[in-house]
This record gives structure tokens, sequence and C-alpha cells, in this order.
């Protein structure tokens, strides 16, 4: 299990990120906290956290600051800001060290579901042998999550996570009771849904958001999940 660790001086913000994610699942302990960089780096030299989410604008050490100190000092830290400011200064810094994700408050689960899944690829590895089957399809399915609107399949899948395709096959369905294709649709469908609601997105472009290669083919797999055609939902359903 890889420790986590939550840096903002805003006491809602740690219980948000801590109830929305379920970290066991995810071969994670749940996060501990700081409320400051200063502390943080204190915390971090005992915890060795392998994923570490940071408020921008703190008391004592800025969130600059901070990134500049510790992705020095915890080069294997994966490193996720949240912060209630959509502000350019932060963000560039957030480019220049390398931090995987940006969030903005109030934390969207979605956001953070997927930010988590571009974390755990990253976090080093336990020797293969000794990786739990649940711990892995959890890892696949954080993977899928966040990577649903790329050209993702089994064999894709397969590759990225070092293990064969029937492995993944076998371990995903034992876990979740549905193979990897069809739950790669279901997470497909379910955000289609959402943005059908939006009258001024074409299908294809739809299609584009979701990973299909055209329209025809997101309207095809649309009508065989939910028994209508996608133009059909939109018009019944669109504001």
């Amino acid at each position: 299990m890889h420790n986590t660790l939550i840096i903002d001086d805003e006491q809602s913000v740690h219980q948000a990120i801590r109830s929305l994610v379920d970290w066991a699942s995810l071969g994670l302990c749940e996060p501990q906290s700081a409320c400051n960089g200063v502390q943080a780096l204190e915390l971090m030299e005992r915890l060795q956290p392998a994923i570490v989410f940071v408020d921008m604008n703190m008391p004592m050490m800025d969130g600059v600051t901070f990134l500049s100190k510790a992705t020095e000092r915890f080069p294997d830290a994966q490193f996720i800001v949240v912060s209630g400011y959509d502000s350019f200064d932060f963000a560039r810094a957030a480019i220049r060290y390398n931090v995987l994700d940006y969030l903005l408050k109030p934390i969207d689960v979605d956001e953070l579901l997927a930010a988590l899944g571009k974390a755990l690829p990253h976090l080093p590895q336990r020797p293969r042998e000794s990786r739990l089957p649940a711990d892995v399809a959890a890892e696949i399915r954080a993977y899928i999550d966040a990577h649903y609107s790329e050209d993702i399949n089994l064999d894709k899948i397969a590759d990225k996570f070092y293990f064969s395709r029937e492995y993944v096959s076998r371990i995903f369905r034992a876990q979740y009771g549905c193979a990897v294709y069809e739950y790669i649709q279901q997470v497909r469908m379910e955000h289609a849904l959402k943005l059908l609601q939006n009258k001024k997105l074409s299908l294809q472009t739809i299609a584009d958001c979701l990973g299909y290669s055209s329209a025809d083919y997101f309207s095809k797999a649309f009508r065989r999940f939910y028994g209508i055609s996608p133009r059909d939902y939109k018009n019944r359903n669109a504001p």
C-alpha cells in the first residue's frame, strides 16, 4: 500500500478528498494531513508518500516554494495541485515542476479519480509476483476511468501493465463481474448521456470525446447499449 498526503489549510478539503475515493481498492493508504508546506516537508521524510495533493495558497510556505523543494527532495512522488485559484502563475509553476494534474476546488469526484488514474501507473511497483490481483484490477479500472476517451482496448491495457491479456481479462472479470471491453463501453456510455444533454455538441464531437472513431460507430454502440439512438435521446432530453 502506498502512502498519500494532503497539504491544505482548509479541513473541508481534506475531508472531501478522503471521502470521495475508495483508497484501499487502488492500493493506497487513506491520505494523511498537513496544513502547510513546512509541516508537509517534515512529514514526507517519514511517510515517503507516493501521491501528494498540494494547495497553492498556504500559510508559511506557498505551493510554488513547496513544489520547488519537494520535487527535488522527493523525485519519485507524484504531485497533484488542488487550488481555489485558476491562476496562470500557479499553472505555469505546476508545469515547471511536472505536476501530474491541476484540480480546482470544489473537488469533482470524476476529475479526482482521473488524476489518480494518471498517477497510479507511475508509482513504484512492488514485485509482480507479490501484487494482489485485486490491486492490479483496481489500477486497470482507474486507468480506464482516466483514459476512456482514448483508443484503448484489452491488448493495449495488457501491454501498459505488463501482463498477458488473458490474465488481465480474468482478474478484471473476477473483481468487477464484467469484461474489460464491457467496462470501457459502460464508462463511455455513462459519459455519453452527460454530453448529449448539450444541444450544441454534434454527434461527431461527442464521438471524439468518447474515443470512438466516427459518429456512426458511436451511434451504433449507443443504440445497442440503451435501445435508442443518440439523436433521439438528445432530442428528448437536451434542454
